[in-house]
């Protein structure tokens, strides 16, 4: 049976464009949801022949909402909006097999984000909404993701007895481990 691909899988990354030579892509914190939409701009013009249709293009935009932080992705995603910088945005399938190499699947982008809001609810944790204009299309590839940032992502499991930072016990579903004890 084929397994569903799960959203919480999915994770953005970003980067500034003129930054790329100088500092890797951080990891979007606390994220809630992305949507990627494809949207054909489809143009008909009647004929004597009856109408034709044609292709206008592809505009593909990004739209996120995350939990407000006072982070450097954050600022750097606001920042982006109110000076109009070009910024590359990676969607990293970790749920996905890695390749031989370790990588994940991924589709990359460049582009503009076209708005920031950022509403503070009294009963409710800040959160932002932003979309990404992507320029072109998304390209397929594959990325490396350090196992620290996939733990960040989904923590596993540890032991009650004192360990070195980053040690861990296998899972329950990976062994059955310590059953009964």
């Amino acid at each position: 049976m084929e397994k569903p691909i799960l959203g919480k899988d999915k994770i953005l990354k970003f980067r500034r464009l003129a930054d790329r030579e100088k500092e890797g892509a951080a990891r979007l914190a606390l994220q809630i949801e992305h949507t990627i939409t494809y949207e054909a701009n489809a143009d008909s013009k009647m004929t004597k022949d009856g109408p034709i249709n044609y292709s206008g293009g592809v505009n593909t935009t990004i739209e996120m909402s995350a939990v407000s932080t006072r982070d450097a992705v954050n600022n750097m995603l606001r920042q982006a909006v109110l000076k109009q910088e070009l910024l590359e945005v990676w969607e990293i399938d970790i749920g996905s097999e890695p390749n031989e190499k370790g990588e994940y699947p991924a589709k990359y982008g460049r582009g503009l984000l076209s708005e920031w809001e950022d509403p503070a609810n009294v009963e409710e944790a800040a959160q932002f909404s932003t979309t990404f204009n992507v320029d072109g299309a998304l390209q397929d590839g594959y990325v490396s993701v350090p196992d620290a940032e996939i733990r960040e992502v989904q923590y596993v499991f540890q032991s009650t007895d004192a360990a070195a930072s980053g040690s861990s016990v296998q899972g329950m579903g990976e062994a059955d481990a310590g059953a009964g004890d």
